[in-house]
């Protein structure tokens, strides 16, 4: 509805998710190993879901933008692979829609 108000068709503040959040805080860090064509990099988890994930890095990343990522919760003992898109960024971070899961 106000989207031809906001730079390429972005809605910023309004809630879009499909999958519920889980935030990744507290004094366990989950780091996640990040890939794009441009280079490899490691940058925190923030939050998760079924769907996607949302990571703090100030790397630059641009929406549409391809990324695999690899990321092992404690506990856990098989790491977690996929494949995904850039589909928001801001000051904050990034955050990724899962495409593709990959066993481990």
């Amino acid at each position: 509805m106000f989207s031809h108000f906001i730079p390429n068709g972005q809605i910023e503040g309004l809630e879009r998710r499909q999958d519920a959040r889980k935030n990744v805080t507290g004094h366990r860090l989950v780091v996640a190993d990040c890939q794009t064509m441009e280079g490899d990099f490691q940058a925190p988890i923030n939050n998760i879901s079924s769907g996607g994930v949302f990571i703090d890095t100030n790397q630059r990343l641009f929406v549409g933008q391809e990324i695999a990522i690899k990321f092992d919760f404690p506990g856990v003992r098989k790491t977690t692979m996929a494949n995904g898109e850039i589909v928001r960024t801001s000051c904050e971070g990034a955050g990724i829609r899962f495409r593709m899961f990959f066993k481990n």
